[in-house]
Formats: structure tokens, sequence, C-alpha cells
């Protein structure tokens, strides 16, 4: 119990060490896209941007301005959540008293689960203030569904391979592009591509859950199944696993 307690104190560290190292970097990156892309619409459009005959079209914009910028920052977030510890030998450090890897690796993937929901809420804020209609809290519950989805992928790739961002990327962007080209078949590679992520799906919960706050069951299922399965088999592999290279 006196570990456990410890553990669940240095998430505290964990939590700002988060907000110095990653927080920072995903309000400036989100705040300047989000800038860059809705402003101008704005200034142009005035109060129209609310109740014109552009309104639709605007929210849509910032739709997907604003699931492009969870997606941006979950990747910040997971960047090298395991592997720096091991390509730098940090590990050696953290672990030279009796801290559970498993339990560590896990609190810090729900701390920067928490930290990518403050930052997440900073953003939508602002961007509330400017379109009303949109929906905060909406946007934190699409937040919470990609970081399982897609962390939990990032979380099994960095405990797995040193270079887990480019993966990671490589994985997501990937999945999306190799589903739209052979998923209309009923070849064998139509069959074989129904193993990747399901990101096809994200389009679709964007835009119900932010809009309304809720999507069609099966795709958040087939969503959160997809990130849960892939964070327990990093967790299996911290546990079974060494984290010298």
């Amino acid at each position: 119990m006196s570990r456990a307690s410890s553990l669940a104190r240095y998430s505290l560290w964990q939590f700002r060490d988060f907000a110095l190292e990653r927080g920072v970097a995903i309000l400036i990156i989100g705040f300047l896209w989000g800038y860059v892309l809705i402003e101008p619409m704005r200034r142009a459009l005035g109060q129209q941007i609310i109740n014109g005959s552009q309104a639709t079209t605007v929210f849509a914009i910032a739709i997907q301005v604003s699931s492009a910028i969870v997606s941006l920052s979950v990747l910040i977030s997971l960047n090298g959540i395991v592997s720096t510890d091991r390509k730098l030998g940090y590990y050696r450090f953290l672990f030279s008293k009796p801290v559970n890897p498993v339990f560590y690796y896990g609190q810090l993937f729900v701390v920067y689960m928490v930290g990518v929901l403050v930052s997440m809420l900073v953003l939508s804020s602002f961007l509330h203030m400017i379109i009303p209609t949109f929906n905060v809290l909406n946007f934190l519950l699409y937040t919470a569904l990609i970081y399982i989805a897609m962390g939990g992928i990032g979380f099994f790739v960095s405990v797995a391979t040193r270079f887990d961002w480019l993966t990671l990327a490589a994985v997501w962007l990937g999945s999306r592009a190799l589903r739209s080209l052979y998923s209309p078949g009923h070849d064998w590679r139509s069959k074989l591509v129904e193993l990747l992520p399901p990101v096809h799906k994200l389009d679709d919960v964007a835009n119900s859950m932010i809009t309304s706050g809720s999507a069609h069951a099966t795709d958040v299922i087939w969503l959160l199944g997809y990130g849960l399965l892939f964070f327990v088999l990093g967790l299996v592999a911290l546990r079974w696993g060494s984290l010298a290279d």
C-alpha cells in the first residue's frame, strides 16, 4: 500500500513533466493551427459565423480542424512515453527502487490522458468563444475516445520499438490509405485490411460526437476495443519483456 500511494503521489510530478514537455507544445501548435484556419473566417464573416448562411460550413470546418488537432495532440503526448526512457537509460534510475514498470507506465498513460484533456479544454474554450454552437463537453468526450483508440496503439508501439512516433504516424495514416484503397474489394487484401486500426470510422465519429455528443455504438466500441487491446498488449510486453535494448 505504501508503494502504491507513493506512486500515486508521483503522478503530480508526471503531470508537471507533461505540462512542461508536451502540454505547452500542444497548446501552442493547437492555438496557431486553429487561429490560422478559423480567425480569417471570423474576420470575413463576422456575426454570420454564428447564424448566417455560412454557419453550417464554418461549423463543419471547425469540427475537421479540432478533430485533427486531437489526433496531433495524442501523437505529441505519446511520443517516447516508454521508448525515451529506454533509449536514454532513464529506466535504470526509475526502477532502481522497487517500482513496477507496469504500474508506472500505466499510470503515466492515464496522467497524459488527463493532460491532453486539459489542453483540449483550454483550446476548445477559445473556439467556443468564437463559435458558441461548438460544444466543449462533446469535444472532450471525443478527445477521450481518440486518446484511448490512438494512444493505446502508440503505447504498445513505444514499448515495442524506439521509433514510436514515426511508426504510430505511419500506422495511423497508412491504415486510412490502405482501407480506402482495398476495403471496397472482396479479395484477400480487403479482408486483410480489416485487421488495421479502424481509422476509417473517425470522420463519422467526429461529426456525430462533437455535434451531438453521441455516435454509432459499433464504431465507438470498435475504436475503444482496438486501443484498449493494444494498451493491454503493451502492459504485457512490459511485464514479460526487458526495458534494456
